[in-house]
């Protein structure tokens, strides 16, 4: 018999416990609910100032994109004259090393030509 006492009293109590928890347990869920709802607002919020800081962004990215692009131009415009400058000294080089060579020669005739007495003839101080 005191088993089935047992069994009655724990039928007694969870006839009563269970729905007050099953209450408790629904209030939880509606709070949690409603946190999450909150959460979900505030991260929408959120994403929609990041997009709009993004376009505001594009405006500026657009104009170091061109400026960069100014600036490769600028380079490979550079580049190919200096190359077309080191090209043309380089096959102008004969005639530029032919022209010091004859200015050369022409200051050394120049120089065996101006030959004064004071040099061929040495002073008594020397």
């Amino acid at each position: 018999m005191q088993l089935e006492s047992f069994f009655e009293s724990i039928s007694f109590i969870s006839l009563k416990v269970l729905p007050l928890l099953g209450v408790v347990l629904l209030v939880y869920l509606i709070i949690m609910i409603k946190n999450v709802i909150t959460c979900l607002k505030s991260a929408t919020k959120t994403l929609d100032e990041a997009n709009n800081q993004l376009r505001k962004l594009d405006v500026p990215l657009n104009t170091v994109a061109e400026i960069s692009k100014s600036v490769d131009y600028v380079h490979d415009l550079t580049k190919e004259s200096v190359k077309s400058v080191s090209t043309t000294i380089y096959q102008n080089m004969n005639q530029v090393k032919e022209l010091f060579n004859k200015t050369i020669h022409k200051v050394k005739k120049e120089d065996k030509s101006e030959v004064t007495v004071e040099e061929v003839i040495p002073t008594e101080g020397e």
